[in-house]
């Protein structure tokens, strides 16, 4: 947003908020397109100031907005600009034509600068060198920003349109290892009584026990190869049990109606242990098994837009109309 007003100075060249600025911080021994003066304080100064923090990013202010032609003054290029055999030459009109030492200098050195610019005619125009249309917008400046130190990770999580978000979060969350287990908020230093797994017994370590290495969940995962007909889920992580659904041999949209069996087993299990812990109601495999089916196909088949799918058939996994 900052930069932004870069671009704005550039750009509203009559708005009396960048007259005042000029007539504020510019310094007429020392031109500046952005002129600041360290000296006063203000949001100017700030404004100003991150250029320096888009220089770490490898955005330039200065040099990613650029002019599509320059001018001098009042006078427009093609004022000097002419035309030849070999290219365009300039022609000065210089108000003193006698120039010093270090005039001459400057003049060459331009000159070899110019040398193969084509010019064309219109109006200046300043330009966003990051777009093709050359409009600065905050939007490309955070997409700039956004790839800057970024890893990318190996695997991106698979979202499954065919449940309610809420449910595939869990499982997004568990594979990261950001639910609040039992561990988890001992690591926050947050008391908990007993780190044991409600399902088990066994002590809870990770979110992979919960939803992968518990005895529990374990029958939960064969119960549910066997409903789908898939070969024995054999899991050593998370990650896994995520990607189970692509070794399906069924087609595109049985894969997605086994992922999204999975992702609400997540959910089930999530919210079962849940109860076991704050409402002291014991786990149950059938219990679990029951939920899961019912509540993945009611979603299934609303979200799926399949009406013909009966319960009958969701019940032995005789998916034929999705084939």
């Amino acid at each position: 947003m900052l930069a932004k007003w870069w671009w704005r100075f550039k750009t509203e060249k009559e708005g009396l908020w960048r007259r005042t600025i000029w007539a504020i911080h510019h310094r007429s021994r020392a031109w500046n397109d952005i002129p600041v003066k360290i000296s006063v304080a203000g949001p100017w100064k700030s404004i100003y100031s991150v250029r320096q923090s888009l220089l770490d990013a490898s955005i330039d202010l200065y040099q990613d907005i650029t002019a599509e032609e320059e001018s001098v003054k009042k006078c427009s290029v093609a004022d000097r600009c002419v035309l030849g055999s070999h290219g365009p030459s300039f022609s000065w009109a210089w108000a003193r034509p006698v120039l010093g030492s270090d005039a001459e200098n400057q003049l060459q050195m331009l000159s070899v600068m110019l040398q193969g610019f084509a010019v064309s005619a219109g109006n200046d125009v300043w330009k966003w060198r990051h777009e093709p249309d050359g409009k600065f917008s905050v939007s490309s400046i955070k997409k700039l920003l956004s790839t800057v130190n970024r890893i990318n990770p190996k695997r991106v999580f698979e979202w499954n349109n065919w449940v309610p978000k809420k449910v595939g979060i869990v499982a997004w969350r568990a594979e990261m290892e950001r639910l609040p287990t039992k561990c988890a908020l001992a690591r926050r230093s947050i008391p908990v009584q007993n780190n044991t797994c409600v399902f088990c017994g066994d002590y809870e370590k990770t979110c992979e026990h919960i939803f992968v290495s518990c005895q529990f969940v374990q029958t939960i995962w064969q119960n549910l190869a066997v409903w789908c007909g898939i070969p024995p889920i054999i899991a050593f992580g998370i990650n896994d049990i995520l990607t189970v659904h692509e070794s399906s041999s069924g087609s595109r949209k049985i894969r997605k109606v086994i992922h999204a069996i999975v992702l609400v087993t997540f959910w089930s299990m999530w919210k079962s242990r849940n109860d076991a812990v704050f409402r002291q109601i014991n786990p149950s495999a059938t219990r679990n098994l029951d939920e899961i089916k019912s509540v993945a196909y009611l979603w299934v088949k609303s979200r799926a837009k399949v009406a013909a799918l009966t319960w009958e058939d969701w019940s032995r996994f005789n998916l034929g109309i999705l084939r």
